[in-house]
């Protein structure tokens, strides 16, 4: 969270979300809420990296890919006035941007208004938003510390009264700007933030049957001795404090900070995953405490209940963000690498999160619109506003970030799940993260040698998916060029692929071959799947002009008719010792396709293997294949005027022209 340079109307806040505005119900400390009837998991982080290569976020048991925004509502309402007619529109853009997780803090205070009274207003309206627009939802608890302050309008007012402040070692509190910071050591403290938050967890398993909050970030850019943007100490010299410094022996008082924030964060944590609606924890870390060796060694004893820890670098350099995922630091043991906020409205924003993705790491933008911006515009905000009139509208680099996060949609499972070639994965290749305007490079895409070619300045995936398809997609217009030696081509479509990782197609794809190799000419946003025939595999044979099948009947013939789920039309297509294929109906007792002299006939055999049954594969540009009999003067299988199945002496038009489809 970026430096704030106001202190935030305690008076503005509590006479918008007072108990009686906000529909508070009075509750005391055994809740006495109902209980969701099972825990439900609905997120966590699979680090075993035995399905996938890399830490992998998994919602309803699926990899998410992360893509974040911050979402200020709480600030723009409580502190600035802004209606939710004002912001619910906001929620939209991120909708429509492409965006797919957004990070929005809840106060403490907007949870529990006074001791005991707690409200559900703001959280139920999170959910409702997020859920309209299909976002996933992060929460971000501010709570004791948010920023390295114990804001009093993030808390009712008994805690700052109830509670121990950090003090200096000569007695005075820690103080900046008339504000202090809580003392995590008090475990009072400890137990009732916890048991606020367990409130909370409790209400939203309730309430989110739909599974629209996947995280809670465990308190905001938290510090235990640190005043983030001036004064610090080198430990709170409270009662408290001394007699844990004390009985723990300490003499390193970097080591007491790790130890007490990681502990305060630890037993938060245990909160989210131990409620009835469990979900993975994170934790920004800004400051000199920064614990994360100490939490992996908690890890390996099965002792976190803090899932991973990142930073927010602020930097507009892309080697800082595409190192990031390889940090010895960030990226250690099981630590799943994260940015939680950076720059969103830099010129180059979208080029700096291609880079953070491109070293493997997931990353969010701060913010939508940055609160504090006098102007309503700077650095901090992918989108301008009007600070007297509230209207919100687009700069230029939203309009780019949004280019970027439609092409990574389409590819998102395999984002997810696949670590980047250069960051130790095999399967997902990078092209051009510096954005040079002309470039031409050669990078393996699953052991494959793919050439890049863009003169946009485009940036690119390539993906390998299996032993017989590949997907490429970018924000420029480019060419790719794959060997022809990878195999013969069956199809090369654009599309997408959806939620559940299946591929949407839209149109087929033309394409050329040069020198055998097989080159595609990429729009700018486009996405690609080129697909291989597979030696052994079964297939449909559609006739591409008809839409009818190959099909098998009685005594050798070989008819077309509609499709249907019988193995008459299942054939499977192998390539022999020769170079040629065979194409052999999957029905017992139905062999391979052969053409004979008489009346160009096409039959199915008993079982030789011959020229008549030998065929090469021709692919066409447009999608799909030419089949062409090895026999002299024998060529492309075709559908004649009459709507029968022959071999022609060499024409080559739609009627010749078949789509192979897997079984």
């Amino acid at each position: 969270m970026k430096s704030n340079s106001n202190l935030w109307s305690r008076r503005r806040f509590l006479a918008t979300t007072g108990s009686a505005a906000l529909g508070g119900v009075a509750l005391d400390l055994a809740g006495n809420l109902p209980q969701a009837a099972a825990a439900d998991v609905v997120s966590y982080v699979d680090t075993s990296k035995s399905t996938y290569d890399k830490l992998v976020l998994m919602v309803d048991g699926k990899p998410l890919y992360h893509s974040g925004i911050q979402f200020r509502y709480e600030k723009h309402k409580y502190t600035f006035g802004w209606t939710d007619a004002q912001l619910k529109p906001v929620l939209q853009m991120i909708r429509d941007d492409g965006f797919t997780v957004v990070n929005i803090p809840i106060w403490w205070s907007q949870v529990e208004t006074s001791k005991d009274t707690f409200s559900w207003t703001d959280i139920d309206r999170y959910l409702a938003w997020c859920k309209e627009y299909g976002l996933k939802l992060e929460l971000l608890w501010f709570g004791c510390d948010s920023t390295g302050f114990s804001l009093a309008p993030r808390f009712p007012p008994y805690v700052l009264n109830d509670y121990q402040l950090v003090l200096k070692s000569d007695g005075t509190k820690l103080a900046l700007n008339g504000t202090n910071l809580l003392d995590k050591t008090d475990p009072n403290l400890l137990s009732r933030e916890k048991y606020v938050l367990g409130r909370l967890m409790a209400h939203i398993a309730l309430a989110d049957t739909s599974h629209t909050l996947i995280g809670v970030q465990v308190l905001n850019e938290p510090n235990v001795a640190q005043m983030q943007w001036g004064q610090s100490s080198d430990r709170s010299y409270s009662s408290y404090s001394t007699d844990r410094w004390n009985s723990g022996g300490y003499t390193d008082a970097a080591k007491f900070r790790n130890d007490v924030l990681l502990d305060y964060l630890n037993q938060l944590g245990q909160v989210v995953k131990q409620s009835n609606h469990s979900v993975y924890t994170r934790v920004n870390v800004v400051g000199d405490a920064r614990p994360i060796t100490e939490n992996e060694a908690l890890r390996n004893q099965g002792k976190t209940f803090i899932d991973f820890f990142g930073r927010d670098p602020y930097t507009q350099s892309n080697d800082v963000l595409y190192h990031y995922g390889t940090d010895g630091f960030w990226a250690q043991g099981k630590n799943f690498p994260m940015i939680m906020e950076n720059f969103a409205g830099t010129p180059a924003a979208d080029v700096q999160k291609f880079n953070a993705i491109a070293g493997n790491t997931a990353f969010n933008l701060y913010a939508a619109l940055d609160p504090d911006s006098s102007t309503g515009s700077s650095n901090h905000g992918l989108y301008n506003f009007n600070p007297t009139t509230k209207v919100v509208t687009r700069k230029a680099v939203s309009d780019k970030v949004a280019a970027l996060n439609h092409v990574l949609n389409k590819i998102s499972r395999d984002l997810a799940s696949k670590s980047p070639v250069e960051a130790g994965g095999t399967n997902l290749q990078t092209f051009n993260r510096n954005a040079t305007a002309g470039v031409t490079t050669t990078k393996p895409v699953g052991g494959v040698n793919i050439t890049y070619t863009t003169s946009s300045g485009g940036q690119a995936f390539g993906v390998r998916r299996g032993a017989a398809e590949f997907a490429f997609t970018g924000t420029g217009q480019a060419t790719f060029t794959l060997p022809g030696t990878v195999g013969v081509v069956r199809s090369v479509e654009t599309g997408h692929y959806d939620g559940n990782d299946n591929w949407v197609r839209a149109a087929a794809k033309t394409y050329s071959t040069v020198s055998g190799d097989i080159a595609i000419d990429l729009a700018a946003g486009e996405c690609v799947r080129v697909t291989y025939l597979v030696s052994g595999a079964t297939y449909k044979m559609r006739h591409s002009s008809s839409g009818l099948y190959l099909d098998t009947d009685l005594n050798g013939a070989v008819t077309l008719v509609s499709k249907t789920v019988y193995d008459d039309q299942d054939w499977i297509v192998a390539k022999d010792s020769s170079g040629s294929w065979t194409i052999k109906n999957a029905r017992p007792g139905r062999n391979y396709l052969e053409t004979v002299s008489s009346n160009n006939g096409v039959i199915w055999n008993s079982g030789a293997v011959s020229d008549s049954s030998l065929w090469s594969l021709e692919g066409v540009a447009g999608g799909g294949f030419r089949v062409k009999n090895n026999s002299a003067g024998r060529a492309y299988l075709y559908r004649n005027p009459a709507g029968e199945v022959k071999w022609n002496s060499g024409t080559q038009d739609s009627s010749t022209v078949w789509v192979f489809e897997p079984k």
